[in-house]
């Protein structure tokens, strides 16, 4: 199965024992051009899965919370025209109109995988021959609320928004990446994906940055991408491995190592989320889950990032993402919760694997 979700909006790992290349030539350009094309071309019809996100926020001494503050979705499908190619989209992030402080922060990502055997239930978990990756995040460097939201004053004062786009390819012999910033009039937010898309494209497009590489006699074998490595360990979990699990993967050409520290049943998980004046947004009772608590881990320098994921172990919910809890600095924490599917389909063509 291959259903999970990218957590962040960017994964941020450090070099591991290898040089950042200089600039290529055309010709070594190739391989990124292709895996743009593959990008661009990839399938839209997908299974979808939304969610609601809860934020909260540390002033000083006391947290400060508040239910539908974003959300976004994870869609996953499989090419009609080629049962190998596999791909994952995820978007996630706050709404400047609902979150505390305005903040408006999110990240997108399509992750595309060809596999060695037709993508069914019967499939090796370990196939893959190429992923590529596209992200696509607004930028952002503020190490607290106030360091954000000054941040923000600022963009908007000289009216130009920071954005990251990063296209990355693994395969077998290779890994190689591409990260482009890109400077625009329109601080577009996660209901504006769609118009920021195409931008970000032509950006990398035409991008003479250098290219990051990793050789093959270097690195982790695998060609999983972030992603189909989560999905994996899921898999493997609910398929009775025990803690701690772990694996290799390859992020913007960079080691690092994934494992699932702790595997833990949970009989119950009562959810319920209020929207303005107390409205009930959510009011649900998931029953027969299994929380996996993760932490990714650079490969130099050792930084560890923590999340974990409650997944369903039965029916149309096993191995989705129930909830995803994540705390990626000291002063602000996101829990995603699932939403109703809209219909039941939508639950049984995701979970293939």
């Amino acid at each position: 199965m291959r259903n999970i979700i990218l957590l962040r909006s960017g994964l941020l790992v450090i070099l591991g024992l290898l040089a950042f290349d200089a600039p290529s030539a055309t010709a070594d350009r190739q391989p990124i051009a292709e895996a743009l094309r593959w990008v661009r071309s990839s399938p839209r019809q997908a299974a979808q899965f939304d969610y609601i996100m809860t934020a909260r926020v540390r002033l000083l001494f006391f947290w400060v919370g508040k239910d539908d503050v974003g959300g976004g979705y994870i869609r996953r499908g499989i090419s009609e025209n080629d049962p190998h190619e596999e791909f994952f989209q995820v978007l996630f992030g706050s709404d400047p109109d609902k979150a505390p402080r305005a903040i408006n922060r999110w990240g997108a990502g399509t992750e595309v995988a060809w596999h060695r055997s037709p993508v069914s239930a019967s499939a090796p978990q370990e196939d893959v021959l190429v992923s590529v990756f596209f992200g696509f995040m607004k930028a952002a460097k503020g190490k607290s609320a106030s360091e954000m939201q000054e941040e923000l004053k600022k963009e908007k004062e000289q009216g130009l928004h920071s954005f990251t786009g990063i296209l990355s390819r693994v395969d077998q012999a290779n890994a190689i990446s591409l990260v482009v910033p890109l400077q625009s009039g329109t601080d577009f937010n996660l209901r504006q994906y769609a118009a920021a898309e195409p931008l970000m494209f032509e950006n990398l497009g035409s991008s003479n940055q250098p290219l990051r590489t990793l050789q093959n006699s270097s690195r982790c074998p695998r060609s999983e991408a972030f992603i189909a490595t989560i999905a994996e360990m899921v898999e493997a979990a609910l398929n009775g491995q025990s803690a701690p699990l772990s694996r290799c993967y390859v992020y913007d050409a960079q080691e690092n190592t994934l494992t699932a520290e702790s595997i833990t049943p949970v009989a119950k998980l009562q959810v319920q989320l209020h929207g303005p004046n107390n409205t009930s947004l959510l009011d649900t009772v998931q029953e027969h889950l299994l929380q996996l608590d993760f932490v990714s881990t650079s490969k130099l320098t050792g930084k560890k990032s923590y999340f974990s994921i409650l997944t369903g172990t039965q029916g149309n919910l096993r191995a989705v993402p129930v909830q995803i809890r994540y705390q990626p600095n000291w002063w602000f924490q996101v829990v995603l919760n699932l939403q109703p599917p809209k219909t039941p389909a939508a639950t049984s063509t995701l979970a293939l694997r």
